[in-house]
């Protein structure tokens, strides 16, 4: 098995089932609190005719996208490579006794999150791209779309681009993992294919996560998932380190609470098993979200459920000594008062990225780097009990387009 190795390794895909959920897209319901994870963005059939029918959604539509680049790597060494892009995006600098946290320069006024490692770059999803449909959305319900974009290397000139192909359409992406041979993505979509969206019973555009493949220096043969469903969300992919297992977050029936996390086998035809959830000592009747699968093993994921320092925090799962399961907060300067999630890491190089919609950054959500100074906790620890759902009370604003993102 794959954990046979490593003690930090994936163990608890054989002690639960699995996650699913995308993050609301970041929708306001006030000046302090939005409602990440698991968000529909939903659209009514109204709005979609609106946007099908608009002049600026047809010519983007032909819109050439810039191919992402790899990091030209020649002489660096595997560490080199990730602290190289980390200085390359770095505007400002924090201390803590446990991490140097990097403001970047990457952010834009809008929402910015969702990293990922690519090739030696960095995969995000933001909502800048007001020059195309996206500003359609904003216009009708104050929600740009997201599109997912790199950061590219060239020379000593930084530039961001947007994924090269199919990926990016008329509604939101993010929340890209990508294969170790990097010719298969996994991403979150609205409920969106062959030009055609789908509703549910209530006429709202939900999640999916769809497979994408890299041929020829562009991403197609777009394919959304076999477990995927009109009638529930399925959002923000991860994968384990041997690609074999795929981490999700979903409200699909079953789940304990608003978003649940999930993890179903990839098997070697490439089909999949059944998705499980990961249980109860991962899950709450909160929101869990944005799973992360570290180089190491170790399962990283942002929720309300947990007790935490207010919105959304990080956590990690942890074994203790007889193989239980526990849950530990990152704390600050990871967390904060607001909401903080999409966190990625390289383990071996102590290099990773998080975003957060604290204040002191750029727009909406920005995207932070860190590097860390001290270790994880070696294992899951008494005092670090399995920490009992605090309950949160969020009220929903009822949404007037029925959109959905999260």
């Amino acid at each position: 098995m794959f954990l046979g190795k490593n003690y930090w390794g994936l163990f608890f895909l054989f002690l639960w089932s699995t996650v699913f959920s995308q993050e609301e897209q970041f929708k306001k319901t006030n000046e302090t609190n939005k409602e990440y994870a698991f968000t529909d963005t939903k659209i009514s059939e109204k709005a979609i005719e609106e946007v099908e029918s608009s002049e600026l959604y047809k010519s983007s539509e032909n819109e050439l996208l810039s191919d992402s680049h790899a990091y030209n790597n020649i002489g660096l060494s595997r560490k080199d490579i990730y602290s190289s892009l980390l200085n390359s995006l770095t505007s400002i600098e924090e201390k803590s006794e446990r991490f140097i946290v990097n403001i970047l320069n990457i952010n834009s006024k809008y929402s910015d999150y969702a990293p990922s490692f690519y090739k030696g770059e960095l995969v995000f999803a933001s909502s800048r791209n007001t020059n195309s449909f996206s500003k359609i959305l904003h216009e009708l319900n104050n929600q740009p779309f997201l599109d997912l974009y790199t950061t590219v290397k060239t020379s000593d000139k930084r530039n961001i681009e947007k994924l090269k192909g199919t990926i990016n359409t008329k509604f939101h992406e993010s929340s890209a993992a990508f294969s170790k041979d990097r010719k298969t993505v996994y991403f979150t979509r609205n409920n969106y294919a062959k030009r055609k969206s789908r509703t549910n019973t209530e006429g709202t555009v939900l999640l999916k996560i769809y497979k994408a493949s890299y041929d020829e220096g562009k991403w197609k043969d777009i394919e959304e998932l076999p477990f995927s469903s009109d009638e529930y969300s399925m959002a923000h992919p991860a994968l384990s380190p041997d690609g074999k297992f795929l981490y999700f977050a979903s409200d699909m029936p079953g789940s304990f609470g608003k978003s649940d996390l999930y993890v179903v086998e990839i098997n070697e035809d490439g089909s999949f098993g059944i998705p499980e959830n990961l249980g109860n000592q991962i899950n709450t009747s909160g929101r869990e979200t944005f799973p992360y699968i570290s180089d190491k093993g170790t399962l990283f994921f942002a929720s309300d459920g947990h007790l935490g320092l207010g919105g959304l925090d990080i956590f990690m799962a942890m074994l203790n000594e007889e193989g239980d399961v526990g849950v530990y907060n990152l704390n600050e300067p990871i967390n904060s008062s607001k909401d903080d999630f999409t966190f990625i890491i390289n383990e071996e190089n102590k290099i990773g990225y998080f975003a957060s919609n604290r204040k002191g950054g750029s727009g909406d959500d920005d995207i932070y780097g860190f590097r860390q100074i001290s270790a994880f906790p070696g294992q899951y620890l008494p005092k670090l009990k399995t920490i009992k759902k605090i309950e949160r009370v969020i009220e929903l604003k009822p949404h007037n387009e029925e959109i959905t993102s999260w």
